[in-house]
Parts: C-alpha cells; structure tokens; sequence
C-alpha cells in the first residue's frame, strides 16, 4: 500500500508525465503513462483478395473536406494498427478539433485502401464514435 508522500509524489509524476506529451506531436504514444480519451474507434479487416494479412501495419489519416487535403490531427499521431492472425484491427483515437463530417482513409498501402465519408469527429469529453473500414485488394 503506498503512503500519501507516495502516493502524492506519484500523482505529480503521472501529471507531468501526461503534461509534456500532450505537447508533443505524437502524444501518448506505446509505453507511455498518459490515457487517451478516443472519441474515434475504428475497427476492421485487412485481406488481399480472400486471404486476410496478418501482422500488417495500416494506418489512418482524417481529412476535413473530402478524401484529400487538410488533414485533421488525431492522437497517437501516426494513427496505426497492427492487424492481428485474421486481419482485423483496432485504433482508438483522440481528434484534436472537431469536424462534423470528416473522411476517413485507412490504409495499408499507396495502392491498398478505403475511404468512409461523413463521419463526425469529436473532442472530449464525447462519446466514441465506433466505425468499421475493411480495407480489400486485388
């Protein structure tokens, strides 16, 4: 059981910790002690042509008007995921700034990926917004 000298020193800690990363571009990244607040989950499935990849990096980029341009900035920055043995895989996400009705591009590659228009991004405190984007090639 921790004393409240620890538990204070602790608590500070954790608060400078989450402090100094919100700063950075890439927030709260692998390892670090700061949680997300995803307002974003997205969810699906990567194949090329039957066969599902497992154990490939996709990752995601928000725009805000149609599928190319601004784009919106989204922690952890990369958004990425890595597929698992049927792969399926899962981000959870934090937008920075909120935007009625952004398009999402998941991709695994230049060639391999799919758009989902009108999704509406929010920041928090909200309520996730869930969507599922498989990504299918040739």
């Amino acid at each position: 059981m921790l004393s409240h000298r620890s538990s204070l020193v602790l608590s500070v800690t954790l608060f400078a910790a989450c402090n100094g990363s919100r700063e950075v571009t890439t927030g709260c990244g692998r390892g670090a002690l700061c949680a997300l607040q995803p307002t974003l989950v997205v969810t699906g499935q990567v194949r090329a042509s039957l066969n599902p990849l497992a154990g490939v990096f996709v990752d995601l980029t928000a725009y805000r008007n149609g599928c190319s341009g601004t784009a919106v900035t989204l922690l952890p920055s990369p958004a990425e995921a890595r597929t698992d043995s049927a792969g399926v895989y899962t981000m959870r996400l934090e937008a920075l700034e909120a935007v009625p009705a952004a398009c999402l591009r998941v991709a695994y590659s230049d060639a391999l990926f799919s758009d989902t228009n009108g999704v509406a991004l929010h920041v928090p405190p909200a309520a996730p917004e869930t969507v599922h984007v498989n990504v299918t090639g040739p």
